[in-house]
């Protein structure tokens, strides 16, 4: 006889297996590794999903952003009036970014007033890309895990031109 105690805990490790595979959208491999890499390939794709909610959403924004062909790239203009706070623009975690883990980011950040930091956030640390006016490129090699582009702001006027490709 089977106890209903030890069947949910089955059931449940059943359904979350078959959510990963159905989610996957991975092709079908051959040779011994196949399970592996598909919970691999199926735990990616749902870490990929999921974590375009990290993004501060579009209505939020203080500008116009422009998407990519992914959530990590695309273009964004913004003009602040005493902004505090911060926005995550583009980006996304992933183990292994579908698209390559090289990116460009172009801008323009000025600052009227106040503070302003143009940031990639990678492995739980901040980078700084710009805390002062400036225009340049700065080249991102994204590691596995959390990757993202993101603005803090102190009182800060002015402005904020990007494009990340």
């Amino acid at each position: 006889m089977i106890n209903n105690r030890n069947a949910i805990p089955v059931l449940c490790l059943g359904l979350t297996f078959c959510l990963i595979w159905g989610l996957s959208g991975c092709g079908l491999a051959t040779g011994g590794s196949y399970l592996k890499k598909q919970l691999i390939c199926g735990f990616d794709g749902w870490m990929q999903n999921f974590s375009r909610h990290a993004l501060t959403k579009e209505q939020e924004l203080q500008g116009e952003k422009s998407k990519g062909k992914d959530t990590y790239t695309g273009s964004y203009t913004a003009i602040y009036e005493k902004f505090n706070g911060e926005e995550i623009i583009f980006g996304g975690t992933a183990l292994e970014r579908r698209a390559g883990n090289c990116l460009t980011v172009t801008y323009t950040l000025k600052v009227t007033s106040g503070e302003a930091s143009l940031n990639w956030l990678h492995d739980n640390k901040e980078h700084i890309i710009a805390e002062a006016d400036g225009n340049n490129t700065f080249e991102v090699t994204l590691g596995p895990g959390d990757n993202y582009i993101l603005l803090r702001g102190e009182d800060f006027q002015g402005s904020l031109e990007l494009s990340v490709e």
